[in-house]
Parts: structure tokens; C-alpha cells; sequence
């Protein structure tokens, strides 16, 4: 196990560098690094290199996923989210039971026209694991191009809600589908025939009872957060939360997904915010990083070892065939919800459309209730491995196609525009704090008797013709180019709005000002960044 561990971990440090010098999004490189390996070690067993972990249910469900939940989930601006609620929601709920339904009913059509003979069951079953979106690289790429906040709110706002609709959807297909396809599975009963107010109760009990637990223990803890001053017990006390809420929520046979979000959702919009010093913000911040990070590693590598490429390769017409429908259904329910949105000012953007419809990437969760279908019985092992191979190809196709060109499609649309000037101009911005920071530490030695005065002219004589050059270079760039000033602009404009809700924050925390009038101010911070972002936009389209 251990050298299972550190040999995953290698290999997870290699891709992520591969992956920053390739440009390419982690997950897509994770993923093919899975495959990679799968080959290299042999399939079964510990093989070449070491490598004997196996991906099971229990590993993903309550390890792997309440990491990856919970640190979204933390990160994601509660009023953002609830401004832009109709469109999230509108997406993941309705959208994700209509789009489900409609994939099957179309793809049933298509194997008929061609007379390929799949059943329904084989085909909802599919359809409901596919269901939830898992959108990580185009997250990633969304912070690394400063593209509106509010796109990227709904995008990963929905992804959230949605992977906990998809769960309980799945329970309810499960009991639908599982006898008629000779497939059992654990804590999943299942039925010949299902009442439909039976299955609405289910649902509804799941949802609202997962949604309370992770209320109930994400304020807990964000209390417990404020009565305590230390940083280590803190981000022990989110882990629990975590971990708590998914566990416990199971226990009570509800939607143990739903809760970790809530919970996640609750804990960084509250406890973070009102209980948490500085320091303690950074420690959790750093440690559900890292978590992430070593969870997205082991998972999508590990999804790469049981891709077995021959059993993909056979089906590999119909996974093509799922996968444009499954897109093409994607773009009926995108453009569906802006249809629905009435108020202009809360309704999609039209250029975003595009690339809501594209960045419905398909991932982790697939392929955990994938596994759960490997953990089961089976009395008819051709529909298993049909719906298995169905399922991985259209993970492995969604992940190496719609991650790896979401940037061009964001590109085309307009969403990320950057020439080469502008690109020249931010590098020559970094540079000149590089310098300013450079002759700061070199002053500081020189008064602290560390250099000569020789040494430190001939030093600051050199660092001055740089910044001379570099000071030059702007000028003649902004000569030509005067709109490159917005750059510096805004970049300069939002740390100055990160270090004036600090401070509010900072002074409630000493008693100061109380909680209320710091809320208020750093909404209004929050509200003059919006409004900024809101007018940059106009001047794009302008």
C-alpha cells in the first residue's frame, strides 16, 4: 500500500509540471497518466510499478468525494450564488432530470433506426450516471484568464447542486432498472415496479434531509470555529465537518453529497468569514488545497487504471454516438434556461451559452457510481460491462476532448481575449515589481553593513538601468496601445479591494466594529468590484 501511495504520488508530481509546461488542464493529464500507467503496470495486480490500489465504492464515496465537495464548496461566494440561484438551479435540477430523460429517449431512437438492440433500462441507467457535470478544468481555466466571476459562479455553482441531485437520482433509477438487468446493489433496495409519489417522497426526503445536515453541522462548526483561537484545531474541526456531514447524513439515508456542499457552502461563507483569523483562513485554505490536489490526483489516475482500452474500443460507436447526444441534450437544456430566466439582468449572457453547453464536462462522480455498479452482483454480466464501458468512454471522451478545447471555444466567443501586447504588458508589469522589490532588499542589506557601498552601487546601478529599460518599454507600449492601462488598472483595483475587506474584517475580529457594519462594508467593496467587472464588460461588447 505504501509504495502504491508514494508511486501514485510521483506520479501525480510529474503530471502537474507536465501539465503547467504543456498547458494542458491537470485533469485531462491525470487522466491519460492513468492510462499510461494502466499499460506499464498491468491490469490486476501490483505489476512494474508497484501500484495495487484499487478504486472501490467505499474508497471514493467517503474518502475521496467529501474532499473534493468540500473544498468547491468552501470556496464558492455564497451572495453570488444566490444572486444567479434561478440559473444554478433552473440547471441543476430540472435540467439534469429533463436532460436524463431526453438522452434516453434519443438514443434509444438512434439504436432502433440502426437496429442495435439495447434496452431502456441499460440506456436510463447510463444516462442517470452521467448525469452530474464536473467541471474542474474549466474552473481552472476560468482563474487563470480572469473570465467573469459570475460565469464561473453558475458553471461550478451548478456542478455542486447537481452532483447531489445525480446521486439520488441514480438511487431511484437503481431501483427502477436493477431487477430487470440482473444487478444488485448494496444499501440500494430495489423493486419490480416503483410508485411515482413513492420515488418524489424518496427524492424529496433525500434532498432536504441532506440539505439540513449539512446546515445543521456547517453552522455547528462555524461556531465552534469562533470560540476557538488556534489554526491547527480549526482545520482539524472543518475535516470532521467534512467528513461528519457526509457520513451522518448516509446514516440517515439521505443525500450524503448534498450535505457536504451545504456544509462546505455554510463553513466558508460563515465560519470562515466570522470566526476564523487570518492566519487560520490561509492554514484551511493551504490544507483543503493540498487534500484537493492529492484527491484529484489518486482519483483520476486511479480512473485511468481500470479504463481497460479493449473493452472501450469495442463499443466505441456507441460511445461516440452518446457523447453527441449527450451534447447536443446539454445545449437544449443551456439555452432552455436562458429562455426560462426572465429578468435581463439575471438571464445568460448569450455568449456564454456556448460555453456553459461545452463545459458540462463529465468526471469523477461518473465513475464513482460507476464503481458502485462494479461492487454489485451480477446475474447478467454482458449488460454490466456494456453500461461500464458506456459510462468510462464517455468520461475518458468528455474529459480529453471538452477539457482540452474549452479555452479555444472561450476564445472564439470572446470570453478571453488577450494579444500579444497584452501579454508583453503583463509581463513587464510583473517585472517592475520584481525590480522594486529587488532594490528594496538590496537597500536593506546595504544599511544593515551585509554588502560594501562598492558592491551595493554597482548592484543598484544595474537594477536602475533595468528598470529604466523596462519604464521605457511600458511607455512606448501605452503610447501605442493606451487601452493596456486597464490592465494595471484592475489589477491594481483588486488587491486594493482585498486589503480593504482584510482590514473590516481584521477590525471586527479585534472589536472594532461589530459584525453587522462589517458585513456591510465589505458588501459594499464586493458591490463596487461587481460594478467594475459589470462596466468591463460593457466596454468588451462595446
Amino acid at each position: 500500500m505504501t509504495v502504491s501511495f508514494v508511486a501514485i504520488l510521483m506520479v501525480a508530481c510529474v503530471m502537474a509540471l507536465l501539465a503547467k509546461r504543456m498547458k494542458l488542464p491537470y485533469t485531462v493529464v491525470l487522466v491519460v497518466a492513468g492510462l499510461i500507467v494502466s499499460y506499464i503496470n498491468g491490469a490486476g495486480e501490483a505489476g512494474k510499478l508497484g501500484i495495487d490500489i484499487k478504486l472501490t465504492p467505499e474508497l471514493l464515496l467517503q474518502l475521496f468525494l467529501p474532499i473534493l465537495l468540500f473544498e468547491a464548496a468552501f470556496h464558492v461566494d455564497l451572495n453570488s450564488f444566490w444572486e444567479n440561484k434561478r440559473s444554478i438551479l433552473f440547471l441543476a435540477i430540472p435540467g439534469v432530470i429533463v436532460g436524463m430523460l431526453l438522452t434516453t429517449g434519443l438514443f434509444m431512437a438512434v439504436t432502433q433506426a440502426f437496429g442495435i438492440p439495447i434496452s431502456w433500462q441499460i440506456i436510463l441507467l447510463v444516462a442517470a450516471m452521467l448525469a452530474a457535470t464536473d467541471p474542474i478544468s474549466v474552473v481552472a481555466i476560468f482563474k487563470e484568464f480572469s473570465v467573469s466571476k459570475r460565469l464561473g459562479i453558475i458553471i461550478e455553482g451548478e456542478s455542486l447542486i447537481n452532483d447531489g441531485i445525480a446521486v439520488v437520482i441514480f438511487g431511484v433509477v437503481i431501483k427502477i432498472t436493477a431487477s430487470h438487468l440482473g444487478l444488485t446493489i448494496p444499501h440500494l433496495d430495489t423493486a419490480e415496479s416503483v410508485q411515482a409519489l413513492h420515488v418524489l417522497i424518496d427524492f424529496l426526503r433525500e434532498v432536504l434531509l441532506g440539505t439540513a445536515v449539512g446546515l445543521g453541522i456547517g453552522l455547528a462548526i462555524s461556531y465552534l470555529t469562533s470560540k476557538v483561537n488556534d489554526h491547527l484545531i480549526e482545520v482539524a474541526l472543518t475535516a470532521i465537518a467534512a467528513y461528519g456531514s457526509n457520513m451522518l447524513a448516509m446514516h440517515w439515508h439521505a443525500s450524503g453529497v448534498i450535505a457536504v456542499v451545504v456544509c462546505g457552502m455554510m463553513i466558508g461563507n460563515v465560519g470562515a468569514k466570522r470566526g476564523m483569523s487570518p492566519t487560520t483562513r490561509e492554514a484551511v485554505f493551504s490544507f483543503w488545497e493540498f487534500a484537493a490536489f492529492l484527491a484529484n490526483s489518486f482519483v483520476f489516475i486511479l480512473i485511468g487504471l481500470e479504463i481497460k482500452l479493449s473493452g472501450l474500443l469495442g463499443d466505441a460507436g456507441l460511445i461516440l454516438i452518446f457523447f453527441v447526444i449527450m451534447i447536443l441534450v446539454r445545449g437544449v437544456t443551456v439555452f432552455g434556461v436562458h429562455g426560462l430566466v426572465r429578468r435581463e439582468d439575471l438571464r445568460l449572457k448569450k455568449a456564454w451559452l456556448p460555453v456553459i453547453t461545452w463545459a458540462g464536462v463529465r468526471g469523477s462522480l461518473s465513475m464513482v457510481l460507476a464503481m458502485m455498479l462494479l461492487a454489485t452482483t451480477v446475474s447478467g454480466g454482458e449488460n454490466r460491462e456494456l453500461i461500464l464501458n458506456l459510462v468510462y468512454g464517455v468520461v475518458l471522451l468528455s474529459i480529453l476532448l471538452q477539457g482540452t478545447t474549452i479555452e479555444w471555444l472561450m476564445k472564439r466567443v470572446g470570453l478571453i481575449v488577450e494579444t500579444s501586447e497584452e501579454i508583453e504588458y503583463e509581463m513587464a508589469l510583473a517585472r517592475r515589481q520584481a525590480i522594486r522589490a529587488l532594490s528594496d532588499d538590496l537597500e536593506k542589506s546595504e544599511k544593515k553593513g551585509n554588502i560594501s557601498s562598492a558592491t551595493f552601487k554597482i548592484l543598484h546601478d544595474r537594477l536602475l538601468a533595468r528598470r529604466t529599460a523596462n519604464d521605457t518599454r511600458m511607455a512606448q507600449m501605452l503610447e501605442a496601445m493606451p487601452s493596456l492601462n486597464d490592465i494595471e488598472l484592475e489589477m491594481e483595483a483588486a488587491q486594493l479591494r482585498a486589503l480593504e475587506k482584510q482590514i473590516y474584517r481584521d477590525l471586527e475580529k479585534e472589536g472594532d466594529i461589530d459584525y453587522e457594519s462589517m458585513e456591510s462594508l465589505v458588501r459594499d467593496v464586493v458591490e463596487r468590484g461587481r460594478e467594475g467587472e459589470e462596466n468591463e464588460e460593457e466596454n468588451q461588447k462595446g
